[in-house]
């Protein structure tokens, strides 16, 4: 129990607020005598390996560029400031993108990250006697609101013909709340995400009852401000080049990704090697392909009335854009 409590303090600790500071992003502009590149991220993704290898600043200091990097706990936060101009570059879940375009946000897609489908999933502890996708009728699943969870549990019923209404839908704030829900057994199912996802099954001997593979591809995008985008696509160029880059160390490094990641996150790496060996790194085009896919979890949460209009993925999307590096497909 006491490996337990001290589990969930630690996630509830990636969760804690984080200041975003109220300096403007520059999109490249001249800033004194050396230009500025503000890149927001959230800890334990991509964006993250990449501050901490390093190999972006280099690259852009001898460009003339300083880079500040600015941390996020969640995509939303992010997408906001990029959107009031904090911010120049930065990376949301597919989830969080689609609700910032719903809410009015002028959102452009810059690149997507590789899919991550065993990345999110629902897991039940063994000795409930839930094995699969229909004996979750009548149970209590957990998962945030319009999460990438959400969306997978979503798809999974209408797999099974089943819909929301058969389960009851226990809606958590964030993995601490919700990881301890399922500790306490207030819910039956819980869904999660990497990697909250790994620590659970860490923590309990779970059974996973669907992950996201031929259901969601759940990726993560990055996201350009309207300025550096249409002005300084030269820079995307260089930010996108030293991220593949970093990536495909990542690929072939992955407990040392897992290192870097426990000091930023304050975990224990073996969680953190487990969830790095279920994806792979990368940087890819948002392609038509893609589009599809936003646009499907944009139209489910859309048909449980969670934001009022429909929305047209294809309007924030630049089907050939020409920030992107060459080999990136």
């Amino acid at each position: 129990m006491k490996r337990i409590l001290l589990a969930l303090i630690a996630i509830a600790s990636l969760l804690v607020a984080v200041a975003c500071g109220s300096s403007d992003g520059t999109g490249g502009e001249a800033s004194g005598a050396e230009k500025k590149l503000i890149i927001g991220y959230q800890k334990g993704n991509t964006l993250n390996i990449l501050k901490a290898r390093g190999n972006l600043d280099d690259r852009l200091k001898e460009e003339g560029y300083e880079v500040e990097w600015k941390v996020f706990t969640i995509g939303t936060a992010l997408l906001e400031a990029l959107h009031a101009g904090h911010i120049d570059f930065g990376h949301a879940s597919d989830a969080n993108s689609v609700f910032s375009q719903a809410g009015g946000k002028p959102i452009q897609y810059a690149a997507s990250e590789t899919p991550y489908p065993k990345g999110v999933a629902l897991v039940a502890k063994k000795d409930s006697g839930i094995e699969r996708v229909t004996d979750l009728k009548g149970k209590k699943v957990g998962v945030t609101k319009g999460g990438n969870m959400h969306y997978l549990l979503l798809k999974a019923l209408e797999k099974e013909g089943l819909s929301e209404s058969d389960v009851d839908v226990v809606y958590y704030a964030d993995a601490a709340e919700g990881s301890a829900a399922f500790s306490s057994d207030k819910i039956d199912v819980l869904g999660t995400w990497d990697p909250y996802l790994s620590i659970v099954e860490s923590l309990f001997d779970t059974r996973t009852i669907v992950n996201g593979e031929g259901l969601t591809e759940n990726r993560t995008f990055y996201f350009g401000s309207e300025e550096i985008l249409e002005n300084n696509s030269e820079l995307v160029k260089i930010i996108l080049e030293e991220l593949e880059k970093s990536n495909q160390w990542a690929n072939k490094n992955k407990k040392e990704v897992a290192e870097i990641l426990a000091k930023e996150l304050n975990l224990d790496e073996a969680p953190l090697i487990n969830a790095n060996e279920r994806r792979d790194f990368g940087v890819l085009k948002v392609d038509e392909n893609a589009i599809k896919v936003q646009q499907d979890l944009a139209d489910t949460f859309h048909g449980i009335e969670l934001f009022p209009n429909g929305i047209d993925i294809s309007d924030a999307v630049e089907l050939d854009p020409n920030w992107l590096p060459e080999g990136i497909e």
